[in-house]
């Protein structure tokens, strides 16, 4: 699948703010084969959020938002790709969701942050199954290994509201 990313997403004082962003093809995402401590299930190879979305970047809201929009469409497209449809939540009330963090580099990163970068992508993964976010349940785990990469799995169903 081919799909269009904006050149840059970079935020900081180098880059300048563009009137129009060029797209550019993206890059070939990894593949989870050879991932081990994967549960099983659907699942989903997203990239890794840029670095505009994280909770420590500094820059104007409007580069932000608008990197927040292209990474959503992105992580979107992807799911839809992979098959997450509403057909596998269907009659499902809570979605439990196992996100495997894979940083792009060896350094040390926090998972908290890491989660709040995702935001986007979570939004997108809830719009293709067309259900609202609220209902996702998620589990993080933050890996040492550099592939770049976020690979969502779901997981079995939470039911919050059941009583046996």
């Amino acid at each position: 699948m081919t799909y269009l990313v904006p050149e840059r997403l970079v935020i900081g004082k180098a880059v300048r703010r563009l009137a129009s962003p060029r797209l550019r093809a993206a890059p070939a995402l990894p593949k989870a084969e050879g991932l081990s401590g994967l549960p099983a299930g659907p699942r989903v190879v997203l990239p890794w959020p840029p670095r505009a979305l994280s909770p420590n970047a500094r820059g104007h809201w409007s580069w932000r938002s608008k990197a927040a929009a292209i990474y959503r469409r992105e992580c979107w497209a992807l799911a839809l790709a992979a098959g997450l449809t509403p057909a596998v939540v269907a009659g499902i009330t809570d979605v439990a969701v196992q996100l495997d963090f894979f940083p792009p580099d060896g350094r040390h990163r926090d998972d908290d942050n890491a989660v709040a970068a995702f935001k986007a992508g979570r939004d997108g993964v809830a719009d293709a199954l067309q259900i609202d976010d609220r209902r996702i349940v998620t589990t993080v785990r933050l890996h040492g290994e550099a592939r770049g990469c976020v690979v969502l799995t779901l997981t079995d169903a939470v039911d919050r509201g059941a009583v046996e």
